[in-house]
């Protein structure tokens, strides 16, 4: 991976000059009114935004660009919290910009915060007039847009505070961390949104939404950027490098999810990081056309977990598993049903066996919920990785209607009629011998007939159990699946 700094830290002038009388707010004298300069975009349906300069060096300065907008808050992150708002007025392209009043009543003697763009301070959804903002990093929208070549410019939020109670030149230091995913993929893979999840430090998920019609990849890179809060904002010990844990999921058109867990990197305001190109694999035409038994996203321990579907991603280190709810006395965890599902492959494929892969930490995640004694619920504290499965296959699910339907009510209200192949291991070779000491070698059988089919029908009723010694029924975790 390639760090490179990015060029942030953007020098703003800070200019004492009077308004012109139509820009005069009526109530402030004329010797308070200034005229400042900062950095980066904001878009309150408004034209405001901040462009990406051209490449120097390895690095991506940012530039001031027409209409532009800060906000100069006064009493930040108190109830008296106020602010004013101004839009460039030259400087643009540059590092330096000029801004004049807009509208607003802070006028602060000494301006002590400045935040940029001025639309993260009025969000949608609530005036932050009216909301103390204790956080900087808070301001970082949760929700950003596709922009080709860019990042969202209403994302890139940067902030200057004046702890001196002096006048002095205004600095703005970048929140965010800028991380760009470049995508290759196949005519046909189209890509409606971005998720990164972020585990450590300031723990949030950001969503990239690309437009209605998605953006479609080829055999060429395609970039996707997007502002992410640091592992620790304007730490004192600006050596200090923290290790953060993270998710990057890529959803498609089809439905189909792509991930990859890139950990132990650094985050910290004002860098970025280009990842290596990600070719997007065949599983991309893979979808999940039914699912028995579904958890909802979880975090545990740098750990990223989701629903089912995940499980075809070419990712070790997110999984699902059985039990993930409540019982009904809410004093522990139960089996979240069946682990039961039906891939569609995307078009007919000649298999002739499959494989599994299982999760490499040890340790299982708490399900961010507690029983009733305030207990964190954990899962079963092992690999736990598939050891048997039931399977059937098909080219249409018309042609085994009658099958798909005993399937879904398999084992509780139907006879296991529906299953064309079984395969399980044998407890007496013990977990290592199909999984690996290290649990990086994949579970592989081939099939007992070779199948041509776009259908997948299975059925995992047991896991290793925690020791790797024998089955067990209520433990199963599958990092990832895949078809020879």
């Amino acid at each position: 991976m390639v760090m490179r700094k990015f060029c942030l830290l953007i020098a703003a002038i800070m200019l004492l000059a009077g308004c012109s009388k139509e820009m005069q707010p009526e109530s402030i004298d004329e010797a308070q009114q200034v005229i400042r300069t900062t950095l980066e975009v904001g878009l309150d349906n408004a034209a405001t935004r901040t462009a990406l300069g051209t490449e120097l060096s390895g690095k991506f300065p940012v530039v001031w660009t027409d209409g532009d907008e800060i906000a100069v808050v006064e009493n930040m992150g108190t109830a008296a919290q106020h602010y004013t708002t101004y839009r460039l007025k030259s400087g643009a392209g540059t590092a330096q910009g000029l801004f004049e009043y807009v509208s607003g009543d802070a006028y602060p003697a000494v301006i002590t915060d400045v935040v940029y763009p001025a639309s993260a301070m009025k969000p949608a959804s609530v005036d932050l007039n009216k909301v103390p903002v204790t956080d900087p990093v808070s301001l970082v929208p949760l929700e950003q847009h596709y922009t080709a070549g860019s990042f969202d410019p209403a994302a890139a939020v940067m902030h200057y505070h004046n702890a001196t109670g002096k006048e002095e030149p205004i600095l703005l230091k970048p929140i965010v961390s800028i991380v760009c995913i470049p995508l290759k993929g196949k005519a046909g893979d189209i890509v409606t949104s971005v998720r990164w999840q972020h585990f450590d430090g300031h723990t949030r998920t950001f969503d990239l939404i690309c437009p209605e019609e998605g953006i479609e990849l080829s055999d060429q890179v395609t970039n996707f950027y997007i502002a992410v809060s640091p592992m620790y904002y304007d730490a004192p010990d600006e050596n200090t490098k923290s290790a953060a844990n993270c998710a990057v999921k890529v959803n498609l058109a089809n439905g189909a999810v792509q991930v990859k867990t890139p950990s132990s990197k650094t985050f910290r305001s004002g860098e970025f990081h280009r990842f290596p190109e990600w070719t997007l694999s065949r599983k991309s035409r893979w979808t999940f056309k039914y699912i028995g038994s579904e958890r909802d996203d979880a975090t545990w321990h740098q750990i990223p977990m989701g629903p089912a579907r995940y499980m075809i991603d070419g990712d070790d280190r997110s999984w699902w598993e059985f039990r993930r709810v409540l019982n009904d006395t809410k004093s522990n965890a139960k089996m979240a049903k069946h682990h039961k599902f039906i891939i569609d492959l995307g078009q007919i494929e000649h298999i002739t066996g499959m494989k599994f892969k299982s999760k490499e930490d040890k340790t299982s995640p708490k399900y961010g919920i507690k029983t009733n004694s305030g207990a964190d619920i954990y899962g079963s504290q092992s690999y736990n990785p598939p050891y048997n499965v039931k399977l059937l296959f098909a080219k249409d699910l018309n042609d085994v209607a009658t099958k798909v339907e005993e399937f879904k009510k398999f084992p509780d209200a139907a006879a296991s009629t529906w299953v064309q192949e079984e395969h399980h291991c044998t407890s007496k070779n013990g977990i290592a011998y199909y999984y690996g000491n290290d649990m990086k070698k994949w579970w592989s059988f081939n099939l007992k007939t070779p199948q041509d089919a776009r259908y997948i029908i299975m059925h995992v009723s047991h896991g290793w159990n925690n020791a790797g010694t024998a089955s067990a029924l209520s433990m199963l975790k599958i990092a990832e699946m895949d078809i020879f």
